[in-house]
């Protein structure tokens, strides 16, 4: 089933020379379509909590991975026939167990890397773990460290895995190891403390309240990348570890972070509450995704509007409105347009690029959909 509607808006369009990056005053009117399609489940109960986040699109394009926490298995969704086509499912423990499920990726050759909550590693599409990812191996003499996330770009005998690595001293990185001579490497990924500043806690008589931005780890056009919630830098690593770009650009729409808040002055649970309500009003950032047809990466960030009103037990009063923009980037991530997309409604959703548009999860009547922007000059 499909609906398409035109749409033009207003973009703002930024212009380049030479490589070297300059802004001008030119606007241009951006015109796109919109479509929304329903995946036929097939009376499959496929689970659609979380925004379907845990999900992973194919290296082909042609098929979504949708991790399903009923039965603890991968659901294959065909995105050209619109359809589902496939369970794979996978033991919770013993040899091949993948323990509870956190994230899911997708390699070459129908292969996954899955990072659970005890247990990390590549998975075949039988549910056969190939290759473990053993930190215990590497870590030995560290301080307490937990592993938010991992992922691999590529099976192999000397593969490395990246992990999100989280301190008791509120500082982050991203470990690199070997599986090959079981050794490490550490990399800066905060260096203008987006993650420690925006930190938010407070003890209110032994009821502790601890706020931490999400740190995204994504796999991306052949490279690891690392963004964060509240502000919009991106560290992009290759498959041997090095570090090859930093990307810090200069919205229009949105401040480029939240601004910085004198912590001493969170004396009370409603000021706690005020506060990160502040910054979810100011911006929130999504990952970029890579569109593979045009070249371009895109990303989505947001600006929240609350109303008055506060139910019982909520910690935030109710959203009134959730403004979600659209940032396109050349393939150097060198900033090329942004605009406000009505349609969409939060930023913390699944979406990827296929076929030159952009492919955004919606439910619709507990029903798998994808509201699908087409840009045309």
């Amino acid at each position: 089933m499909k609906h398409t509607t035109a749409y033009t808006f207003l973009f703002l369009a930024f212009l380049f020379s030479c490589g070297k990056k300059e802004t001008a005053d030119l606007k241009n009117n951006f015109s796109y379509q919109l479509d929304t399609v329903l995946i036929d489940g097939k009376e499959k109960n496929l689970d659609l909590s979380r925004n379907i986040i845990n999900s992973a699109l194919n290296m082909e394009e042609s098929a979504i991975y949708l991790f399903n926490k009923f039965d603890h298995s991968i659901d294959v969704i065909n995105l050209d026939q619109l359809e589902y086509v496939q369970n794979i499912p996978f033991d919770k423990e013993g040899p091949n167990g993948t323990s509870n499920i956190i994230y899911i990726y997708a390699l070459k050759d129908e292969l996954f890397f899955i990072k659970g909550s005890v247990k990390s590693g590549v998975y075949d599409k039988n549910g056969r773990l190939l290759k473990s990812a053993d930190w215990s191996k590497v870590n030995d003499g560290d301080d307490f460290q937990m592993l938010r996330n991992e992922l691999v770009l590529e099976y192999s005998d000397s593969m490395k895995v990246f992990g999100l690595a989280f301190s008791f001293d509120r500082s982050i990185h991203l470990d690199v190891m070997s599986v090959e001579t079981n050794t490490k490497k550490r990399l800066e990924i905060d260096m203008e403390k987006a993650y420690q500043n925006n930190i938010l806690e407070f003890d209110d008589d032994g009821r502790y309240f601890f706020l931490d931005p999400m740190v995204h780890l994504t796999s991306v056009n052949g490279y690891v990348m690392v963004s964060h919630d509240f502000s919009n830098e991106i560290y992009i690593f290759n498959a041997a570890g090095q570090q090859v770009k930093k990307v810090i650009y200069e919205p229009t729409l949105t401040p480029k972070s939240v601004k910085q808040v004198d912590k001493k002055g969170i004396v009370s649970v409603d000021i706690l509450q005020n506060t990160y309500q502040g910054f979810l009003e100011q911006v929130k950032f999504s990952p970029p995704v890579w569109d593979q047809v045009n070249k371009r990466y895109l990303r989505l960030s947001a600006q929240r509007v609350y109303s008055d009103i506060k139910q019982e037990n909520s910690f935030l009063p109710q959203t009134k409105e959730t403004k979600v923009f659209l940032t396109v980037f050349d393939e150097d991530f060198n900033l090329i347009s942004e605009g406000e997309v009505p349609e969409f409604n939060s930023e913390s959703v699944k979406y990827f690029a296929k076929d030159g548009k952009l492919w955004y999860f919606t439910n619709v009547d507990d029903e798998l959909g994808f509201i699908r922007l087409n840009f045309s000059n």
